[in-house]
Order: structure tokens, then sequence, then C-alpha cells
């Protein structure tokens, strides 16, 4: 389970895409949160162009879409051969509508005593934990991501929510060359969208 959580984690800061399955359209549907199409255009967001690879199965439609700023947190840790290298301890970022209000935090359950992995929380309180993240590179920056729902809390705009994308990344990567000891930030900004079925 452990190396199940190291592998998440390690993808968000930057792995190679995996062979994807065959793309499922995004789904359509007129729910009032949002138009479903995986466009990010019930937020009044700037639409964001969406991979193939990280649309959404049919029958989930967009509740929120939102602009995020904060850092990707590096620990320099060993790596398999043993050599101290930047590895991704932990996101931190500040999630805000189209017109500028705070409306979620992001964070990783290792720095809330929870279990590790991705985790955005709503000013409403609900929470969602995102795994089995698929990625498409976005070069100079961390990738592109589509995460499921691992499991949520709370009442609230979270709840309900099965699927995550970051989209229109730029920066967060890890610090070039080696490394001695104590962790580093790397500032960055995406776009996420949160999908749930009505």
């Amino acid at each position: 389970m452990r190396a199940r959580w190291i592998a998440v984690l390690a993808c968000l800061a930057g792995c190679p895409s995996p062979t994807p399955n065959p793309p499922v359209p995004p789904g359509g549907g007129s729910g009032s949160a949002g138009s479903g199409d995986g466009s990010g255009g019930g937020s009044g967001q700037t639409p964001s162009t969406i991979p193939p690879e990280l649309a959404v199965a049919a029958g989930n439609q967009l509740v929120l879409a939102a602009s995020a700023k904060g850092v990707q947190i590096y620990e320099c840790a060993p790596d398999a051969s043993g050599t101290p290298a930047w590895k991704l301890h932990a996101p931190r970022a500040t999630l805000f509508d189209a017109a500028g209000n705070q409306v979620a935090i992001h964070f990783g359950g290792v720095d809330k005593g929870l279990p590790p992995g991705p985790y955005w929380q709503a000013s409403d309180g609900s929470r969602v934990h995102g795994a089995n993240p698929v990625s498409v590179p976005s070069p100079g920056s961390i990738p592109l991501l589509r995460l499921d729902a691992a499991d949520t809390s709370g009442n609230g705009v979270f709840t309900r929510v099965t699927f995550i994308q970051r989209l229109d990344t730029s920066g967060g990567v890890a610090p070039a060359g080696a490394c001695q000891s104590g962790m580093t930030e790397v500032a960055y900004t995406a776009k996420y969208n949160f999908y749930a079925k009505p």
C-alpha cells in the first residue's frame, strides 16, 4: 500500500504518461453546475484544452473549475541508488474562482496526518482525496493530470466528486542537480477541474 502512494506522489511531481486506455468522451448533460463537456465553461473560467487521455467518463459533470497558486514541496532523500535527490513531499496551494474568491486549499495528506496522497478541501469543509493519476507531459512544468476520487468527506461541493483534472500547469518542477538535505519549495500555478455524477 505504501509503495502505491509513493508512486502517486512521484507521478504528481512528474512521471511519464502511461499508455492510456482509449479515451472516453467527456460526459454530457445539462446540470446547472457546469456544461458537462469538460471545457470548464460552467464556472466562468477560461476553458482549458483537455488532452483526450485526461477526459472523464460520460455521465460526469463539471461542478467546479478553479485556478491555483502555490508550491510543490520537495524533500532531499535518497533515490533508488542511494544518491540524495529531490523527491516530491507534498503540494500546497490556494484555489480561486473566476471572481478571485478563495474556494479551496490543496495539500498533501502527509502534512495533515491523513493517508498519503493529494487532497483538496473546499471552503464549505468538504474534502476529496485524489488517487490513480494519469499524466500528460507539460514541457518545462509539472505534468497535466487526471485523478480518481479515492474518497470524500464532509457535505459540500467536493462530497460527490469523482474525478479531478490538473490543467494549464506552469512551474513546479523539482530543482535540477544534487541536493544535500532539507526541503525546498517551487512555485507553480494550475487550473483544477472537479467532476461529479448528478
